[in-house]
């Protein structure tokens, strides 16, 4: 008792310089690119953007840090041991494309009403949150019924599609300043090029030079920035339950969206609880899962619409001998740029689409960690899964095309598309739901490829029940639509198919293949 009483937990150490700086700038690159899609891409009001979201993210990613400062403070005490590290926290990298470009994007395309686009935001992110907490009871359950192989290649093909292919159209769309950037990612991150002289981080040298090549060009202009100081000011994060109350009469259609993108994201806090685990630094499982939710559904009730996740890159930061102090560090510089209206001068100073080329970055990472851990037999399960999560991309562009040119998609026939070789129904089917019909997808093929037949056929009923009340393939969620009753036919016609193959086939059944 007495040792316990006498031991101070030395929560600064000499990594905690290097984790501050890595993590700040990987998340708070998330933040500029956030806004910048809302404000410059999508076209919303500055003063929502900065006004409302932008605090809301601050508060969010605070109270995370400091859950998780707590949590390795305890851990310290607990085992008398000064090197803790703690859980690296902030917003989820596939989780804010996905709710960028497949809900609060949506909104604000069909509708020109910014705050209807927050709200249905919003109450997505608390719906998210919710989903979240329910992963810290099923969390493991979950993670025993899909296979891995379907559970990682979702997660994969969402951050290619949403992260870097999405990321390298915007690049491309300005390759005087971003071009030069992604290859220096390209080389340096991607193919690991020799780095022993560099003393400044490829990422830092890739965004300095978008920005130089972006002032000297004039796409930035002492204007614009001299403009965005104006907006400096004081932005406490505001109560908007309201907002949420008014998002949910709009969030049903998002709900195919929601659900799997949530699964993903509390798999990847049990994923980085593992890897701490494995490094040395064992964490309550079932706690931590729940605060990332807290987290979320907090930020939303003050304007943040972007779900919160722990990070994967604990055991890196600890073998650098990082302990608590950077959870601080940015959890509070994080607030101080979000409330006081820095991050539109940041803006004004540093182009997107050069940031951007880190999110492309991390797309490629994931898919290529993904990869690297499957049996080569899964390959086609994570090929497969990122096919409707593409459609949903496709889909995307189409929409926006057809309202950038004055258009609605009802007004355009599918004989008018045929007629120029868009199989417009096809893309509309496969991207209706996209993220849900990847996970089944690949859930049904994985256990094809085990040979695990009934197993299979369970994932095919559950499709066909999805279809039949519009989760997937369908405009929105309803009973038996025209779309919903082929779709749900088809998928229990593939579910008797598995089944007997189970019985003549599966290990067990008597039958030998």
């Amino acid at each position: 008792m007495n040792g316990n009483a006498q031991f101070k937990y030395h929560w600064w150490g000499k990594g905690d310089i290097d984790a501050s700086i890595g993590i700040f700038f990987d998340g708070f690159s998330k933040i500029l690119t956030a806004t910048g899609i809302m404000t410059v891409v999508f076209g919303m009001p500055a003063q929502v953007v900065i006004g409302k979201v932008v605090p809301g993210i601050g508060l969010a990613i605070l109270l995370g840090n400091l859950w998780y400062f707590y949590e390795a403070r305890c851990l310290a005490h607990k085992e008398k041991r000064h090197n803790v590290t703690s859980q690296p926290f902030g917003i989820g990298a596939s989780q804010l494309s996905g709710w960028l470009y497949l809900i609060i994007g949506p909104v604000y395309w069909q509708t020109g009403n910014s705050d209807l686009a927050l709200q249905v935001g919003l109450a997505a992110a608390f719906v998210g949150g919710l989903v979240e907490i329910l992963g810290g009871f099923a969390g493991r359950f979950i993670v025993e019924t899909i296979p891995n192989s379907a559970l990682m290649g979702n997660m994969a093909s969402s951050a290619m599609v949403w992260l870097s292919i999405v990321g390298l159209a915007m690049v491309f769309d300005k390759p005087v300043y971003a071009v030069l950037p992604l290859f220096i990612i390209i080389i340096d991150y991607l193919g690991k090029a020799d780095k022993r002289f560099a003393k400044i981080p490829s990422g830092v040298i890739a965004i300095l030079i978008g920005t130089a090549v972006a002032w000297a060009c004039g796409y930035l202009t002492p204007g614009a920035l001299r403009g965005s100081f104006s907006e400096i000011g004081f932005y406490p994060p505001s109560l908007g339950i309201g907002d949420i109350a008014a998002g949910f009469k709009g969030i049903v259609p998002y709900l195919p969206v929601i659900i799997p993108l949530q699964i993903n994201n509390f798999l990847s806090t049990l994923q980085g609880l593992e890897s701490a685990k494995m490094a040395g630094d064992v964490y309550p499982e079932r706690r931590s899962m729940i605060m990332d939710g807290v987290s979320t559904m907090t930020g939303a009730l003050f304007g943040n619409p972007f779900p919160t996740t722990v990070y994967f890159g604990h055991p890196g930061w600890k073998e650098l001998d990082a302990r608590a102090g950077f959870s601080l560090v940015n959890g509070f510089l994080c607030l101080l740029i979000c409330t006081t209206g820095l991050t539109g001068v940041l803006m004004a100073l540093i182009p997107t689409e050069a940031v951007m080329v880190l999110l492309i970055f991390i797309g490629f990472s994931v898919t290529d960690n993904t990869f690297r851990s499957m049996d080569k037999k899964y390959y086609n399960v994570i090929l497969l899964s990122m096919i409707p999560i593409l459609f949903q991309y496709m889909q995307t562009l189409v929409s926006s095309s057809v309202q950038a040119a004055g258009l609605t998609m009802a007004a355009v026939t599918s004989e008018q598309f045929a007629a120029y070789s868009v199989p417009i129904q096809g893309i509309m089917y496969l991207g209706n739901g996209g993220f849900l019909t990847s996970l089944l997808l690949a859930g049904m093929l994985a256990c094809v490829v085990d040979r695990r037949y009934k197993m299979a056929g369970v994932f095919a009923l559950v499709m066909a029940f999805c279809a039949a009340i519009g989760m997937i393939h369908c405009e929105g969620i309803a009973l038996l639509t025209g779309p919903g009753v082929i779709f749900g036919t088809v998928y229990l016609a593939v579910a008797a198919l598995l089944f007997m193959k189970g019985h003549f086939f599966e290990p067990g059944s008597g039958q030998r293949a």
